[in-house]
């Protein structure tokens, strides 16, 4: 396992005992990869990610855009992921229970006191994948 991985493993495993929103909606996904300033993970999506029409959350993508961003900036090796300034979430299509949804998310700049990042997240297809959601997260940090 590479450092970045272990870094953000890490990271993702003391955010996830101190907030219980996270524990609820990603308790099941998988980091799989993470290199500097990039992270891949997958999630299976289950019955309490979706709305009243049986489809995909919005909340549920803006919650992985708050949160894979933050994974991003913790792959350039920091523990502490900042505070959200600003986050915007097109929804792009839909997905619905057993569906596979691949999470990208990248560390687009890491500065002194704001990081930028860019979170996409598509449903494996038979054909590929189908974009269902791109995010965009600034984040307010403190580096040394």
């Amino acid at each position: 396992m590479n450092s970045e991985l272990q870094q953000v493993r890490k990271v993702w495993e003391r955010i996830h005992a101190n907030s219980p929103i996270y524990a609820f909606l990603l308790n099941n996904v998988d980091i799989y990869n993470a290199e500097n300033g990039i992270v891949y993970a997958r999630i299976q999506v289950a019955p309490h990610h979706l709305n009243s029409k049986g489809t995909l959350h919005g909340v549920f993508s803006a919650c992985v855009t708050d949160w894979a961003g933050g994974l991003a900036i913790a792959s350039c090796g920091l523990d502490s992921t900042g505070v959200s300034t600003d986050i915007h979430v097109n929804y792009l299509s839909t997905a619905t229970t057993g569906d596979w949804l691949k999470i990208e998310a990248r560390a687009n700049k890491v500065g002194k006191t704001l990081a930028f990042t860019s979170v996409s997240v598509s449903k494996e297809t038979e054909a590929g994948h189908t974009l269902v959601a791109q995010g965009s997260h600034t984040k307010y940090i403190r580096t040394k």
